[in-house]
């Protein structure tokens, strides 16, 4: 799963993004406020897949160069609104249908 979020990441690919979460997933990404920006809290998928549409058709967010960790996390360079800055994604739920039930995104 962490491969077919980060591949949905890096194309901007709202839809396929949102289809890798459970109905009632969290997606927590603490490295929007090293670029002086407000962290991402975002709860259900149907919130994941708007969220994403608004920061990829804004450019407010782009995932460059993932490097997978394990099976549950990899790191990537990401621009939250200005520089890039060096993030672990790491997926620490999964829901009963194999989902994503919960992501948390921090500096690495």
């Amino acid at each position: 799963m962490i491969r077919k979020l980060m591949k949905a990441l890096t194309e901007k690919d709202y839809k396929a993004m949102a289809a890798c979460f459970t109905e009632n997933c969290k997606y927590f990404d603490y490295c929007p406020s090293l670029n002086g920006e407000s962290n991402y809290f975002v709860y259900g998928s149907d919130c994941v897949e708007m969220f994403f549409r608004n920061r990829f058709t804004f450019d407010y967010l782009e995932v460059a160069d993932p490097q997978f960790e394990s099976d549950n996390a990899a790191t990537y360079f990401g621009a939250y609104n200005g520089p890039y800055v060096y993030a672990r994604l790491t997926i620490e739920a999964y829901g009963i249908d194999g989902l994503i039930q919960k992501v948390l995104v921090t500096p690495a």
